[in-house]
C-alpha cells in the first residue's frame, strides 16, 4: 500500500452491522443469556425436581383455595342465573321462555371471574415470592409462600386487575383476557421490586410491550402446560401449575435484565 493513500474508513458502530439485532428485540441478560422458551420450561421443570416437597405442599393450599372459591362460583351462578325452557307449541314452532338473558348471564360470569382471579393472584403471591427466590439460588419454601409482608400491595393490585378483568369480560371476554395477559408480571414487580400497586400494575404492562412476540409465547404456552395438568383429573395440576410459575419467575428475571441461578 502507498504511503499516500488514505488510511482504511473505521468499522461500522455495534448496532449498524449485519449482526445486530433487529430493533425491538429483546437482549441478553447480564449473563449473555436471551430469554428461550425452552430454557423457561426446563428452568421450571429441574427446580420443581429439587424442590418438589415444599412446592407440592404450597401448590395444594392454591388449589384448595381456588377450589373452595370455584365451588362458591358454581353455586353464585346457578343461584343468580337459570336457563330458558324451550317448547314446541300447536304449529310446531319452537318457543323459548324464561331465562336470565345474555346479558345478566354475562354479568354474572364477569363477577364469578373476578373473585377467582382474586382469589388467585392473593394466594398465588406467595408463590411468586418463593418462585423468584430459586431464580436467585434459594429453595423454594412454604414458608415464604404464607409470609404476610406486602399483603396490603398485593391485595390492592389484585382488586384493581379484579376490576379490570370484570369490566373487560362484560365486553365480550376478550378485552378481559388482555388484561389478564397485560398484568400478568404485576405480583412479580411487587416481591421483585417493592413496588405499589399501581406502579407494580404499570410496570408490568410495560414489560410486556417491551417483549411482547415473547410475552405471547410464554402467555399461549404456559397456559397451556398449566391447563394440561387439569385434564388429569386434576392432580397434573400439582405438577405442572409450579412449573408455569417458575419458568415465570425466569422470564420475569430475564425480561428484567437481570440474572438467573443456575
Amino acid at each position: 500500500m502507498s504511503v499516500n493513500q488514505p488510511p482504511p474508513p473505521p468499522p461500522p458502530p455495534p448496532g449498524d452491522g449485519y449482526g445486530a439485532p433487529p430493533p425491538g428485540a429483546p437482549g441478553p441478560g447480564p449473563d449473555g443469556v436471551p430469554w428461550q422458551l425452552g430454557d423457561a420450561l426446563s428452568f421450571g421443570w429441574a427446580k420443581f425436581q429439587a424442590n418438589v416437597g415444599q412446592i407440592l405442599l404450597s401448590a395444594l393450599v392454591l388449589i384448595v383455595a381456588m377450589g373452595v372459591v370455584g365451588a362458591v362460583g358454581f353455586g353464585l351462578t346457578a343461584l343468580l342465573t337459570s336457563e330458558s325452557e324451550c317448547r314446541f307449541d300447536a304449529t310446531g314452532e319452537l318457543v323459548c321462555e324464561g331465562g336470565s338473558g345474555f346479558v345478566a348471564s354475562l354479568v354474572v360470569s364477569a363477577m364469578v371471574s373476578a373473585l377467582l382471579l382474586l382469589v388467585a393472584l392473593v394466594v398465588g403471591a406467595g408463590l411468586v415470592r418463593a418462585s423468584l427466590a430459586v431464580t436467585e439460588g434459594r429453595p423454594f419454601q412454604f414458608s415464604d409462600v404464607v409470609r404476610t409482608d406486602k399483603l396490603g400491595q398485593v391485595v390492592t393490585a389484585a382488586a384493581i386487575i379484579a376490576v379490570l378483568t370484570f369490566v373487560g369480560t362484560l365486553l365480550c371476554y376478550l378485552p378481559g383476557l388482555v388484561v389478564g395477559f397485560a398484568t400478568s408480571y404485576t405480583m412479580y414487580f411487587v416481591m421483585d421490586r417493592d413496588l405499589g400497586a399501581v406502579e407494580a400494575i404499570k410496570a408490568s404492562v410495560q414489560l410486556v410491550l417491551d417483549n411482547l412476540a415473547n410475552a405471547v409465547v410464554w402467555y399461549l404456552v404456559g397456559g397451556l402446560v398449566a391447563a394440561a395438568g387439569f385434564l388429569l383429573c386434576g392432580l397434573g395440576a400439582l405438577v405442572t401449575v409450579p412449573v408455569v410459575l417458575l419458568g415465570t419467575a425466569y422470564t420475569y428475571k430475564r425480561f428484567t435484565g437481570q440474572q438467573v441461578a443456575a
